[in-house]
Protein backbone atom coordinates (compact mmCIF):
# COMPACT_ATOMS: atom_id res chain seq x y z
CA UNK A 1 0.00 0.00 0.00
CA UNK A 2 1.02 3.39 -0.78
CA UNK A 3 2.31 5.54 2.51
CA UNK A 4 1.68 8.96 2.50
CA UNK A 5 3.27 12.44 3.93
CA UNK A 6 1.00 11.65 7.12
CA UNK A 7 2.22 8.19 7.53
CA UNK A 8 5.61 9.09 6.85
CA UNK A 9 5.73 11.77 9.63
CA UNK A 10 4.55 8.96 12.34
CA UNK A 11 6.92 6.74 11.38
CA UNK A 12 9.52 9.13 10.91
CA UNK A 13 9.14 10.37 14.69
CA UNK A 14 9.47 7.18 15.59
CA UNK A 15 12.91 6.34 13.52
CA UNK A 16 14.00 9.33 14.51
CA UNK A 17 13.17 8.48 18.52
CA UNK A 18 14.28 5.09 18.30
CA UNK A 19 17.88 6.74 16.86
CA UNK A 20 18.11 8.97 19.70
CA UNK A 21 17.53 6.33 22.27
CA UNK A 22 19.55 3.92 21.37
CA UNK A 23 22.58 6.50 21.99
CA UNK A 24 21.89 5.95 25.61
CA UNK A 25 22.37 3.44 28.23
CA UNK A 26 19.04 2.67 30.08
CA UNK A 27 21.03 3.96 33.19
CA UNK A 28 21.95 7.61 31.40
CA UNK A 29 18.03 7.94 30.61
CA UNK A 30 17.49 7.65 34.63
CA UNK A 31 20.22 10.34 34.86
CA UNK A 32 18.44 12.72 32.58
CA UNK A 33 15.44 12.35 33.59
CA UNK A 34 15.35 11.86 37.95
CA UNK A 35 11.57 11.72 38.30
CA UNK A 36 11.58 8.64 35.53
CA UNK A 37 9.93 6.11 37.69
CA UNK A 38 7.01 8.20 38.35
CA UNK A 39 6.48 9.58 34.74
CA UNK A 40 6.38 5.54 33.46
CA UNK A 41 4.35 3.91 36.06
CA UNK A 42 0.89 3.67 36.34
CA UNK A 43 -1.54 2.57 38.89
CA UNK A 44 -4.80 0.67 38.22
CA UNK A 45 -6.89 -0.86 40.29
CA UNK A 46 -5.23 -3.51 42.25
CA UNK A 47 -1.93 -3.28 39.42
CA UNK A 48 0.75 -0.89 39.39
CA UNK A 49 3.05 -1.13 36.14
CA UNK A 50 6.25 0.42 36.27
CA UNK A 51 7.43 0.78 33.02
CA UNK A 52 10.14 3.19 33.67
CA UNK A 53 13.01 0.39 32.34
CA UNK A 54 12.00 0.56 29.02
CA UNK A 55 14.42 2.53 26.30
CA UNK A 56 12.18 5.48 25.81
CA UNK A 57 12.12 9.18 26.48
CA UNK A 58 9.18 11.45 25.92
CA UNK A 59 9.94 11.98 22.26
CA UNK A 60 9.16 8.07 21.87
CA UNK A 61 6.83 7.72 23.92
CA UNK A 62 4.95 10.41 22.38
CA UNK A 63 5.49 8.95 18.84
CA UNK A 64 3.86 5.70 20.14
CA UNK A 65 0.70 7.24 21.24
CA UNK A 66 0.93 8.93 18.04
CA UNK A 67 1.31 5.72 16.53
CA UNK A 68 -1.87 4.20 18.53
CA UNK A 69 -3.98 7.09 17.35
CA UNK A 70 -2.59 6.55 13.47
CA UNK A 71 -3.22 3.02 13.67
CA UNK A 72 -7.39 3.68 14.81
CA UNK A 73 -6.49 1.65 17.61
CA UNK A 74 -9.54 3.14 19.75
CA UNK A 75 -12.37 2.96 16.88
CA UNK A 76 -11.54 -0.53 16.40
CA UNK A 77 -11.52 -1.27 20.30
CA UNK A 78 -14.76 0.60 20.27
CA UNK A 79 -16.14 -1.84 17.20
CA UNK A 80 -14.84 -4.97 19.09
CA UNK A 81 -16.96 -4.10 22.00
CA UNK A 82 -20.12 -3.23 19.72
CA UNK A 83 -19.93 -6.95 18.42
CA UNK A 84 -18.55 -5.96 14.93
CA UNK A 85 -17.39 -8.76 13.02
CA UNK A 86 -13.78 -7.94 13.19
CA UNK A 87 -12.80 -11.62 12.86
CA UNK A 88 -13.04 -10.80 8.75
CA UNK A 89 -11.40 -13.98 7.57
CA UNK A 90 -14.25 -15.96 9.44
CA UNK A 91 -17.46 -13.36 9.55
CA UNK A 92 -17.66 -13.31 13.41
CA UNK A 93 -17.53 -11.01 16.28
CA UNK A 94 -15.65 -11.12 19.11
CA UNK A 95 -17.39 -11.15 22.16
CA UNK A 96 -15.51 -12.86 24.79
CA UNK A 97 -15.28 -9.62 26.87
CA UNK A 98 -19.35 -9.70 27.33
CA UNK A 99 -19.37 -12.80 29.11
CA UNK A 100 -18.09 -10.78 31.75
CA UNK A 101 -20.62 -7.84 31.09
CA UNK A 102 -23.14 -8.45 28.46
CA UNK A 103 -24.41 -4.86 29.09
CA UNK A 104 -22.35 -3.06 26.85
CA UNK A 105 -23.54 -5.38 24.06
CA UNK A 106 -27.13 -4.98 25.14
CA UNK A 107 -27.37 -1.95 22.98
CA UNK A 108 -26.13 -3.57 19.95
CA UNK A 109 -27.16 -7.10 20.32
CA UNK A 110 -30.02 -7.80 22.72
CA UNK A 111 -30.57 -11.32 22.03
CA UNK A 112 -27.09 -12.04 22.40
CA UNK A 113 -27.01 -10.32 25.82
CA UNK A 114 -30.30 -12.30 27.22
CA UNK A 115 -28.85 -15.67 26.25
CA UNK A 116 -25.47 -14.95 27.65
CA UNK A 117 -26.79 -14.12 31.14
CA UNK A 118 -29.51 -16.71 31.10
CA UNK A 119 -26.41 -19.21 29.91
CA UNK A 120 -24.32 -18.22 33.04
CA UNK A 121 -27.44 -18.11 35.59
CA UNK A 122 -27.93 -21.72 34.53
CA UNK A 123 -24.59 -22.91 34.46
CA UNK A 124 -24.06 -20.98 38.04
CA UNK A 125 -27.04 -22.88 39.57
CA UNK A 126 -25.83 -26.01 38.75
CA UNK A 127 -22.21 -25.23 40.16
CA UNK A 128 -24.11 -24.77 43.67
CA UNK A 129 -26.31 -27.84 43.29
CA UNK A 130 -23.43 -29.62 42.79
CA UNK A 131 -20.65 -28.30 45.42
CA UNK A 132 -23.79 -28.44 48.02
CA UNK A 133 -24.63 -31.47 47.34
CA UNK A 134 -28.11 -30.97 45.81
CA UNK A 135 -27.13 -32.62 42.55
CA UNK A 136 -26.21 -36.10 43.30
CA UNK A 137 -25.00 -38.99 41.16
CA UNK A 138 -26.66 -41.56 39.99
CA UNK A 139 -26.78 -43.90 42.88
CA UNK A 140 -27.71 -41.16 45.11
CA UNK A 141 -23.76 -40.65 46.32
CA UNK A 142 -21.88 -36.53 46.13
CA UNK A 143 -20.14 -35.48 43.44
CA UNK A 144 -16.51 -36.22 44.73
CA UNK A 145 -14.66 -35.60 41.60
CA UNK A 146 -14.39 -33.34 38.23
CA UNK A 147 -13.13 -35.10 35.06
CA UNK A 148 -12.68 -32.13 32.96
CA UNK A 149 -12.01 -33.09 29.04
CA UNK A 150 -10.74 -31.07 26.73
CA UNK A 151 -7.81 -29.39 24.89
CA UNK A 152 -5.87 -25.85 24.10
CA UNK A 153 -8.63 -22.84 25.57
CA UNK A 154 -10.53 -25.81 26.86
CA UNK A 155 -7.99 -26.93 29.17
CA UNK A 156 -5.15 -23.95 29.67
CA UNK A 157 -7.80 -21.00 31.06
CA UNK A 158 -9.61 -23.04 33.60
CA UNK A 159 -6.57 -25.60 34.73
CA UNK A 160 -4.25 -22.11 35.37
CA UNK A 161 -6.84 -20.62 37.23
CA UNK A 162 -7.17 -23.44 39.74
CA UNK A 163 -3.60 -23.40 40.15
CA UNK A 164 -4.16 -19.69 40.35
CA UNK A 165 -6.37 -19.32 43.17
CA UNK A 166 -5.70 -22.83 45.26
CA UNK A 167 -6.46 -20.90 48.29
CA UNK A 168 -10.35 -20.72 46.99
CA UNK A 169 -10.51 -24.39 45.76
CA UNK A 170 -13.26 -26.52 47.52
CA UNK A 171 -12.03 -28.95 49.42
CA UNK A 172 -15.28 -31.17 48.63
CA UNK A 173 -14.44 -31.32 45.30
CA UNK A 174 -11.16 -31.91 43.06
CA UNK A 175 -11.17 -31.29 38.87
CA UNK A 176 -8.85 -33.82 37.01
CA UNK A 177 -7.78 -32.40 33.61
CA UNK A 178 -7.89 -34.52 30.62
CA UNK A 179 -6.19 -32.51 27.85
CA UNK A 180 -3.02 -34.19 26.05
CA UNK A 181 -3.68 -37.75 24.25
CA UNK A 182 -1.67 -39.96 26.23
CA UNK A 183 -2.65 -43.38 27.78
CA UNK A 184 -0.34 -43.53 30.38
CA UNK A 185 -2.08 -39.94 31.96
CA UNK A 186 -5.78 -40.88 31.52
CA UNK A 187 -5.21 -44.51 33.24
CA UNK A 188 -3.72 -42.68 35.98
CA UNK A 189 -6.27 -40.52 36.09
CA UNK A 190 -9.00 -43.42 36.12
CA UNK A 191 -7.33 -45.90 38.51
CA UNK A 192 -7.90 -43.31 41.57
CA UNK A 193 -11.72 -42.70 40.48
CA UNK A 194 -14.45 -43.82 41.51
CA UNK A 195 -17.56 -43.04 38.66
CA UNK A 196 -20.53 -43.06 41.29
CA UNK A 197 -19.06 -39.51 42.41
CA UNK A 198 -17.27 -38.61 39.33
CA UNK A 199 -18.88 -35.76 37.35
CA UNK A 200 -17.20 -35.50 33.71
CA UNK A 201 -17.29 -32.51 31.68
CA UNK A 202 -16.76 -32.90 27.64
CA UNK A 203 -15.50 -29.73 26.22
CA UNK A 204 -15.49 -29.19 22.78
CA UNK A 205 -16.80 -25.98 20.52
CA UNK A 206 -16.92 -27.98 17.14
CA UNK A 207 -17.72 -31.79 19.13
CA UNK A 208 -15.00 -32.68 16.38
CA UNK A 209 -11.59 -32.12 18.35
CA UNK A 210 -9.78 -35.79 17.87
CA UNK A 211 -8.38 -35.64 20.93
CA UNK A 212 -11.17 -34.49 23.29
CA UNK A 213 -13.53 -37.14 21.47
CA UNK A 214 -11.12 -40.25 22.05
CA UNK A 215 -10.52 -39.35 25.51
CA UNK A 216 -14.22 -38.90 26.07
CA UNK A 217 -15.03 -42.52 24.26
CA UNK A 218 -12.18 -43.80 26.64
CA UNK A 219 -13.34 -42.23 29.50
CA UNK A 220 -17.29 -43.36 28.70
CA UNK A 221 -16.08 -46.95 28.34
CA UNK A 222 -14.55 -46.82 31.84
CA UNK A 223 -17.44 -45.46 32.88
CA UNK A 224 -19.81 -47.44 31.58
CA UNK A 225 -18.29 -50.94 32.61
CA UNK A 226 -19.08 -49.82 36.09
CA UNK A 227 -22.42 -47.99 35.51
CA UNK A 228 -23.96 -49.78 32.41
CA UNK A 229 -27.38 -47.96 33.59
CA UNK A 230 -28.57 -45.58 30.21
CA UNK A 231 -29.70 -43.13 33.03
CA UNK A 232 -26.63 -42.76 34.94
CA UNK A 233 -24.72 -41.04 31.55
CA UNK A 234 -27.75 -38.28 32.67
CA UNK A 235 -26.42 -37.30 36.24
CA UNK A 236 -22.97 -37.47 35.47
CA UNK A 237 -22.10 -36.15 31.56
CA UNK A 238 -21.98 -32.63 31.15
CA UNK A 239 -21.24 -31.22 27.90
CA UNK A 240 -20.00 -27.80 26.84
CA UNK A 241 -20.28 -27.03 23.11
CA UNK A 242 -21.72 -25.19 20.47
CA UNK A 243 -22.88 -28.69 18.89
CA UNK A 244 -25.58 -29.79 21.05
CA UNK A 245 -27.07 -32.01 18.33
CA UNK A 246 -23.81 -34.13 18.99
CA UNK A 247 -23.43 -33.76 22.36
CA UNK A 248 -26.98 -35.71 22.72
CA UNK A 249 -26.00 -38.45 20.05
CA UNK A 250 -22.84 -39.30 22.41
CA UNK A 251 -25.60 -39.75 25.12
CA UNK A 252 -25.68 -36.45 27.16
CA UNK A 253 -28.86 -35.39 28.34
CA UNK A 254 -30.20 -32.04 26.63
CA UNK A 255 -30.05 -30.39 30.24
CA UNK A 256 -26.77 -31.57 31.13
CA UNK A 257 -25.73 -29.59 27.97
CA UNK A 258 -24.68 -25.97 28.28
CA UNK A 259 -23.84 -23.61 24.87
CA UNK A 260 -20.83 -22.13 23.69
CA UNK A 261 -20.92 -19.57 20.45
CA UNK A 262 -18.81 -18.87 17.30
CA UNK A 263 -18.32 -15.17 18.67
CA UNK A 264 -15.76 -16.95 21.38
CA UNK A 265 -12.50 -18.51 20.14
CA UNK A 266 -11.09 -21.26 22.26
CA UNK A 267 -8.25 -18.95 24.20
CA UNK A 268 -10.71 -16.69 24.88
CA UNK A 269 -13.49 -18.51 26.55
CA UNK A 270 -12.64 -19.26 29.89
CA UNK A 271 -15.26 -16.37 30.76
CA UNK A 272 -17.92 -18.92 29.07
CA UNK A 273 -19.32 -22.25 30.30
CA UNK A 274 -15.67 -23.86 29.49
CA UNK A 275 -15.32 -22.07 33.07
CA UNK A 276 -18.03 -24.67 34.09
CA UNK A 277 -14.82 -27.24 35.62
CA UNK A 278 -13.25 -23.70 37.60
CA UNK A 279 -16.52 -22.64 39.10
CA UNK A 280 -17.03 -26.34 40.42
CA UNK A 281 -13.38 -25.83 41.87
CA UNK A 282 -13.64 -22.92 43.56
CA UNK A 283 -17.40 -22.07 43.51
CA UNK A 284 -20.12 -19.98 41.76
CA UNK A 285 -19.49 -16.72 43.90
CA UNK A 286 -15.59 -16.81 43.66
CA UNK A 287 -16.23 -17.31 39.75
CA UNK A 288 -18.21 -13.92 39.25
CA UNK A 289 -15.47 -12.12 41.03
CA UNK A 290 -13.16 -13.57 37.85
CA UNK A 291 -15.68 -11.87 35.69
CA UNK A 292 -15.85 -8.74 37.81
CA UNK A 293 -11.92 -7.93 37.88
CA UNK A 294 -11.84 -9.16 33.97
CA UNK A 295 -14.99 -6.63 33.87
CA UNK A 296 -13.24 -3.58 35.68
CA UNK A 297 -10.08 -3.85 32.79
CA UNK A 298 -12.36 -3.98 30.33
CA UNK A 299 -13.70 -0.25 31.57
CA UNK A 300 -10.34 0.90 32.07
CA UNK A 301 -9.44 -0.09 28.73
CA UNK A 302 -12.49 1.92 26.76
CA UNK A 303 -12.34 4.54 29.36
CA UNK A 304 -9.07 5.44 29.69
CA UNK A 305 -6.82 7.87 27.61
CA UNK A 306 -4.31 6.28 25.40
CA UNK A 307 -1.01 7.25 27.96
CA UNK A 308 -2.75 6.04 30.65
CA UNK A 309 -4.31 2.67 29.53
CA UNK A 310 -2.97 0.24 30.94
CA UNK A 311 -3.06 -2.60 27.97
CA UNK A 312 -2.24 -0.03 25.27
CA UNK A 313 1.10 1.05 27.24
CA UNK A 314 2.14 -2.58 27.42
CA UNK A 315 1.33 -3.40 23.51
CA UNK A 316 3.27 -0.44 22.49
CA UNK A 317 5.85 -1.38 24.53
CA UNK A 318 5.98 -4.63 22.65
CA UNK A 319 5.76 -3.05 19.46
CA UNK A 320 8.18 -0.50 20.22
CA UNK A 321 10.82 -3.77 21.23
CA UNK A 322 9.74 -5.73 18.17
CA UNK A 323 10.11 -3.33 15.44
CA UNK A 324 13.07 -0.73 16.48
CA UNK A 325 14.85 -2.87 18.43
CA UNK A 326 15.09 -6.09 16.79
CA UNK A 327 13.73 -8.46 19.61
CA UNK A 328 11.36 -11.51 18.82
CA UNK A 329 11.02 -12.96 22.17
CA UNK A 330 8.53 -12.28 25.41
CA UNK A 331 9.67 -13.58 28.15
CA UNK A 332 7.29 -13.76 31.33
CA UNK A 333 8.37 -14.31 34.96
CA UNK A 334 5.84 -14.54 37.51
CA UNK A 335 7.95 -14.43 40.74
CA UNK A 336 4.69 -16.41 42.48
CA UNK A 337 4.37 -20.28 42.51
CA UNK A 338 -0.04 -19.66 41.99
CA UNK A 339 1.20 -18.03 38.76
CA UNK A 340 3.24 -20.79 37.63
CA UNK A 341 1.08 -21.88 34.77
CA UNK A 342 0.73 -18.37 33.68
CA UNK A 343 3.27 -18.19 30.79
CA UNK A 344 1.75 -21.47 28.83
CA UNK A 345 -1.58 -19.63 29.13
CA UNK A 346 -0.43 -16.80 27.85
CA UNK A 347 1.93 -18.51 25.04
CA UNK A 348 -1.67 -19.66 23.18
CA UNK A 349 -3.12 -15.94 24.27
CA UNK A 350 -0.43 -14.62 22.68
CA UNK A 351 1.03 -16.56 20.03
CA UNK A 352 -2.27 -18.30 18.45
CA UNK A 353 -3.48 -14.95 17.96
CA UNK A 354 -0.90 -12.59 16.79
CA UNK A 355 1.38 -15.22 15.00
CA UNK A 356 1.06 -14.28 11.47
CA UNK A 357 2.56 -13.98 8.19
CA UNK A 358 0.48 -11.41 6.30
CA UNK A 359 -1.44 -8.59 7.33
CA UNK A 360 -5.30 -7.83 7.65
CA UNK A 361 -4.91 -6.95 3.69
CA UNK A 362 -2.94 -10.33 2.40
CA UNK A 363 0.09 -8.32 2.74
CA UNK A 364 3.41 -10.16 3.69
CA UNK A 365 4.67 -8.36 7.27
CA UNK A 366 8.27 -8.97 9.22
CA UNK A 367 6.59 -8.93 12.34
CA UNK A 368 3.36 -9.48 14.50
CA UNK A 369 3.41 -12.00 17.75
CA UNK A 370 6.49 -12.49 19.28
CA UNK A 371 7.61 -15.96 20.57
CA UNK A 372 6.27 -16.26 24.68
CA UNK A 373 8.19 -18.14 27.24
CA UNK A 374 9.31 -18.24 30.90
CA UNK A 375 8.86 -19.71 34.12
CA UNK A 376 8.00 -18.80 37.35
CA UNK A 377 11.01 -17.30 39.61
CA UNK A 378 13.53 -17.77 41.48
CA UNK A 379 13.65 -20.84 39.81
CA UNK A 380 14.19 -19.24 36.26
CA UNK A 381 17.23 -17.64 37.93
CA UNK A 382 18.74 -21.32 38.11
CA UNK A 383 18.03 -21.96 34.62
CA UNK A 384 17.79 -19.33 31.38
CA UNK A 385 18.85 -15.99 33.05
CA UNK A 386 22.47 -16.54 33.03
CA UNK A 387 21.99 -16.36 29.40
CA UNK A 388 19.97 -12.72 29.61
CA UNK A 389 22.61 -11.51 31.84
CA UNK A 390 25.87 -11.71 29.80
CA UNK A 391 24.66 -14.10 26.50
CA UNK A 392 24.71 -12.41 23.16
CA UNK A 393 20.74 -13.05 22.90
CA UNK A 394 17.90 -10.85 24.25
CA UNK A 395 14.19 -10.04 23.91
CA UNK A 396 11.69 -8.20 26.09
CA UNK A 397 10.74 -8.94 29.48
CA UNK A 398 7.86 -8.90 32.03
CA UNK A 399 8.11 -9.46 36.03
CA UNK A 400 4.77 -10.01 37.57
CA UNK A 401 4.98 -10.12 41.66
CA UNK A 402 2.06 -10.17 44.05
CA UNK A 403 2.65 -7.28 46.51
CA UNK A 404 1.30 -9.78 49.36
CA UNK A 405 2.22 -13.48 50.21
CA UNK A 406 1.44 -16.42 52.31
CA UNK A 407 0.40 -15.30 55.69
CA UNK A 408 2.30 -17.63 57.77
CA UNK A 409 5.54 -17.24 55.78
CA UNK A 410 6.54 -13.76 55.44
CA UNK A 411 10.14 -13.87 55.55
CA UNK A 412 10.02 -16.08 51.92
CA UNK A 413 7.61 -13.42 50.52
CA UNK A 414 10.55 -10.77 51.47
CA UNK A 415 13.33 -12.80 49.43
CA UNK A 416 10.62 -13.56 46.82
CA UNK A 417 9.88 -9.81 46.12
CA UNK A 418 14.00 -9.23 46.83
CA UNK A 419 14.98 -11.46 44.15
CA UNK A 420 12.74 -10.41 41.42
CA UNK A 421 13.36 -6.72 41.65
CA UNK A 422 17.17 -7.67 41.82
CA UNK A 423 16.95 -9.40 38.58
CA UNK A 424 15.18 -6.15 36.80
CA UNK A 425 17.81 -4.23 38.38
CA UNK A 426 20.46 -6.16 37.53
CA UNK A 427 19.70 -6.42 34.15
CA UNK A 428 19.00 -2.41 33.70
CA UNK A 429 22.44 -1.85 35.77
CA UNK A 430 24.52 -4.71 34.87
CA UNK A 431 28.32 -4.63 35.91
CA UNK A 432 31.75 -2.98 33.96
CA UNK A 433 34.08 -4.03 33.69
CA UNK A 434 35.98 -1.73 35.40
CA UNK A 435 33.24 -2.11 38.73
CA UNK A 436 34.10 -6.00 38.08
CA UNK A 437 37.93 -5.25 38.86
CA UNK A 438 37.91 -3.38 41.74
CA UNK A 439 35.44 -6.24 43.56
CA UNK A 440 38.50 -8.63 42.89
CA UNK A 441 40.82 -6.68 43.58
CA UNK A 442 38.91 -5.72 47.20
CA UNK A 443 38.79 -9.87 47.97
CA UNK A 444 42.39 -9.40 47.36
CA UNK A 445 43.29 -11.06 44.26
CA UNK A 446 46.36 -9.62 42.77
CA UNK A 447 46.02 -7.06 39.73
CA UNK A 448 46.89 -9.60 36.92
CA UNK A 449 44.14 -12.38 37.74
CA UNK A 450 41.70 -9.68 38.52
CA UNK A 451 42.16 -8.22 35.23
CA UNK A 452 41.59 -11.38 33.67
CA UNK A 453 38.71 -12.86 35.65
CA UNK A 454 36.80 -9.27 35.36
CA UNK A 455 36.13 -9.81 31.76
CA UNK A 456 34.35 -12.93 33.07
CA UNK A 457 31.81 -11.20 35.41
CA UNK A 458 31.11 -8.24 33.14
CA UNK A 459 27.99 -7.77 32.06
CA UNK A 460 26.38 -5.17 29.85
CA UNK A 461 22.40 -4.42 31.55
CA UNK A 462 20.88 -2.16 29.44
CA UNK A 463 18.35 -5.06 28.88
CA UNK A 464 14.39 -3.47 29.39
CA UNK A 465 11.75 -5.14 31.41
CA UNK A 466 7.97 -4.24 32.70
CA UNK A 467 7.52 -4.63 36.39
CA UNK A 468 4.10 -5.46 37.15
CA UNK A 469 2.53 -5.33 40.66
CA UNK A 470 -0.35 -7.24 41.72
CA UNK A 471 -1.74 -6.37 45.37
CA UNK A 472 -2.87 -9.78 46.18
CA UNK A 473 -3.52 -12.81 43.89
CA UNK A 474 -7.53 -13.00 44.42
CA UNK A 475 -10.43 -13.84 42.03
CA UNK A 476 -10.72 -10.19 41.32
CA UNK A 477 -7.54 -9.76 40.39
CA UNK A 478 -6.48 -12.90 38.11
CA UNK A 479 -9.99 -12.22 36.05
CA UNK A 480 -8.14 -8.66 35.84
CA UNK A 481 -4.97 -9.63 34.77
CA UNK A 482 -6.20 -12.27 31.96
CA UNK A 483 -8.18 -9.27 30.84
CA UNK A 484 -5.53 -6.97 31.08
CA UNK A 485 -3.09 -9.42 28.41
CA UNK A 486 -6.35 -10.11 26.19
CA UNK A 487 -6.53 -6.50 25.54
CA UNK A 488 -2.48 -6.13 24.96
CA UNK A 489 -2.29 -8.76 22.90
CA UNK A 490 -5.54 -7.29 21.01
CA UNK A 491 -3.73 -3.58 20.65
CA UNK A 492 -0.45 -5.51 19.38
CA UNK A 493 -3.10 -7.35 16.43
CA UNK A 494 -3.89 -3.54 15.74
CA UNK A 495 -0.40 -2.03 15.42
CA UNK A 496 0.56 -4.86 13.34
CA UNK A 497 -2.32 -5.14 11.70
CA UNK A 498 -3.03 -8.31 12.08
CA UNK A 499 -6.36 -10.39 12.89
CA UNK A 500 -5.88 -11.65 16.47
CA UNK A 501 -9.03 -13.96 16.12
CA UNK A 502 -8.28 -16.95 13.53
CA UNK A 503 -5.44 -19.78 13.63
CA UNK A 504 -5.54 -21.21 10.34
CA UNK A 505 -2.21 -22.41 10.78
CA UNK A 506 -3.85 -24.53 14.04
CA UNK A 507 -6.41 -25.82 11.27
CA UNK A 508 -3.80 -26.97 9.09
CA UNK A 509 -2.14 -29.25 11.96
CA UNK A 510 -5.43 -30.88 12.62
CA UNK A 511 -6.48 -31.69 9.28
CA UNK A 512 -3.24 -33.59 8.26
CA UNK A 513 -3.38 -34.94 11.37
CA UNK A 514 -6.38 -36.62 10.17
CA UNK A 515 -5.22 -37.26 7.27
CA UNK A 516 -2.16 -38.99 8.81
CA UNK A 517 -4.06 -41.05 10.62
CA UNK A 518 -6.17 -43.03 8.09
CA UNK A 519 -3.27 -43.87 6.29
CA UNK A 520 -2.26 -45.66 10.51
CA UNK A 521 -4.96 -47.59 9.52
CA UNK A 522 -5.15 -48.36 6.05
CA UNK A 523 -1.58 -48.73 6.23
CA UNK A 524 -0.71 -47.11 3.09
CA UNK A 525 1.42 -44.39 2.94
CA UNK A 526 1.90 -43.96 -0.59
CA UNK A 527 0.42 -39.87 -0.62
CA UNK A 528 2.44 -39.40 2.30
CA UNK A 529 6.32 -37.26 1.72
CA UNK A 530 9.03 -40.00 2.32
CA UNK A 531 9.88 -38.78 5.84
CA UNK A 532 6.40 -39.08 7.08
CA UNK A 533 6.39 -42.42 5.86
CA UNK A 534 9.78 -43.59 7.08
CA UNK A 535 9.01 -42.47 10.47
CA UNK A 536 5.16 -44.40 10.59
CA UNK A 537 7.00 -47.42 9.15
CA UNK A 538 9.47 -47.61 12.14
CA UNK A 539 6.97 -46.84 14.54
CA UNK A 540 4.41 -49.27 13.21
CA UNK A 541 7.04 -52.02 13.47
CA UNK A 542 8.00 -51.16 16.94
CA UNK A 543 4.60 -51.74 17.85
CA UNK A 544 3.89 -54.57 16.11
Amino acid sequence: MTQTSKDQSVFNALETAASEVKKRHLMALFSEQPNRAHTYSLKVNSFYLDYSKQAINDAAFKALIDLAKFKKLEAKRDAMFQGKKINHTENRAVLHTALRNSQHIKKYSPEIASEIESTKTRMLEFVDNVTNRLHLGFTNKAITDVISIGIGGSFFGPKMLQSALIKNNNSQIKVHYLANIDGEQISQVLSKLNPETCLIVVASKSWTTAETQLNAQSVMNWFKTQLPATDAIKKHWVALTAKPEQAKEFGITSSMIFPLWDFIGGRYSVWSTIGLPLALSIGASAFKQVLEGAATMDKHFCTAPLDKNMPVIMSLMGYWQQEYFGLNNLMVLPYSHSLKSLPAYLQQLDMESNGKAVDSHGNDINNSGPILWGAEGTNCQHSFMQLFHQGKQSGMIDFILPATGHAKHPDQHKLMVANCLAQAQALLQGKTLQQATDELLADGINTEQAQELAKHKTMPGNTSSNTLIIDDITPHSMGALLALYEHKVFCQGVLFNVNSFDQWGVELGKSLGKNLLKSMHSGDFSSLDPSTSSLLKYINKQQS
